[in-house]
């Protein structure tokens, strides 16, 4: 059978020069604005339509060391990989329709397309999502991976945090003190499952509150970095999910419902940032499929700026075993770092070295192993990482 793939590239270039020309662009609505978090942009003539473009990529080299190995083991790993690499296309329509397209390449080096949503702008701050998105319920997991202190999401997010799912969102900001959210969506990584999948059958309902305690400005939450020059500001947020499993074969196995409760404090000011954040879930099963559990986390990090572009912070991250009874130790794991920002306008460009210790085997823990963790499967004894990550894109 003929392959016709090789003239798809220049069909979509075609489609694209056809739809430009007659929303009226022109080279003069073109450029790089460093004001903008995507800054390549393109505009109309009449400047209702907007296009912004942006990527960043995330190589890291990465050296662990393992305590307590038989000899027979090596105790020591280490390897190159990319992190993410992602790209965005977001804008405007009109003044009431904006669109975000994002795509991903993981570290297995496979594609992902994994935001793609449509918001309507309704009015007063109001609007509504439809799509591929992420839920609003912890603050980190709402964050830019470029845009966190740490060079990755702590184990408490890898653990508890939704990704992104398919479903609905509203969100409303009231005021300069306080904003919600309310999403309905189909469950944990729903974003990755396809059609036909009956186990999957979830629903899954979250709400986020957010208020300003200090100050008045949210934009200094976009990050958790607290550049010099930012104005102090106190949050505190509090995200409720529950999960509904609708499908009788799944229910034979796993959890029939869940519910997390996601409690977070933020401090931002001239030149340091501190944050700090605790998830409590519980899962309930079916009778003679599992016992109903409760576990829990704390993930803290605190930031401070040595110069315009050095950047020092500290984290820990600790998951309880809970009343696990397959679980028998608790995750604990300190770590510190210290980033190079070269342009004082941009998160994208970072250079970091970090070092994270891990106090017990992490196959005793609830944490599964990972690699963009920097933890190696070992039943041993604790273990070290110390990562190298070059950030960089536009």
């Amino acid at each position: 059978m003929k392959s016709y793939k090789k003239y798809i590239p220049p069909l979509i270039i075609f489609l694209w020069l056809i739809f430009f020309s007659n929303i009226g662009l022109s080279a003069q609505n073109a450029g790089f604005d460093t004001t903008q978090f995507h800054p390549m942009y393109v505009k109309s003539d009449d400047g209702n339509f907007s296009l912004n473009i942006g990527l960043y990529t995330q190589f890291r080299y990465n050296f662990n060391i393992r305590s307590d190995v038989p000899d027979s083991i090596d105790n020591i790993s280490r390897g190159y990989n990319l992190a993410r690499t992602r790209l965005f296309f977001e804008g405007n329509m009109t003044d009431k329709f904006y669109y975000h397209f994002r795509t991903n390449i993981n570290p297995s080096g496979n594609f992902e397309f994994f935001v793609a949503f449509l918001q309507y702008n309704i009015k007063n701050g109001m609007y509504l999502r439809i799509g591929r998105q992420f839920m609003a319920l912890g603050r980190e997991d709402w964050i830019y991976p470029q845009d966190l202190a740490a060079i990755e999401f702590s184990a408490n997010d890898f653990t508890y945090a939704l990704w992104s799912s398919f479903g609905f969102q509203f969100g409303h900001t009231t005021s300069d003190k306080f904003r919600y959210w309310f999403g309905i969506g189909n469950g944990a990584y729903g974003g990755r499952r396809t059609f036909p999948a009956p186990k999957d059958s979830d629903l899954t309902l979250t709400t986020r509150l957010e208020y300003n305690i200090v100050g008045d400005n949210w934009g200094i939450w976009g990050d958790m970095l607290g550049r010099k020059g930012q104005p102090f500001g106190m949050m505190a947020g509090l995200g409720v999910g529950q999960l509904l499993r609708r499908d009788d074969e799944a229910r034979l196995t796993d959890p029939k419902s869940g519910t997390q409760v996601n409690l977070d404090f933020s401090v931002s000011g001239d030149g340091f940032h501190f944050f700090t954040q605790g998830i409590l879930t519980s899962l309930q099963f079916d009778e003679g499929v599992g016992n109903d559990n409760t576990t829990g986390g704390v993930y803290s990090t605190f930031g401070y700026w040595l110069s315009k572009k050095w950047f020092s912070y500290a984290r820990f991250d600790y998951i309880s075993n809970g009343d696990r009874e397959d679980i028998n130790e608790d995750y604990v794991s300190p770590g510190i770092g210290i980033s190079l920002y070269p342009f004082t306008w941009s998160n994208r460009y970072r250079f970091t070295l970090e070092y994270n210790h891990l106090t017990n085997p992490v196959n005793n823990t609830l944490v599964q192993p990972d690699g963009q963790l920097g933890v190696i499967e070992s039943s041993y004894g604790p273990q070290s990482s110390i990562r190298f990550q070059a950030q960089f894109g536009f």
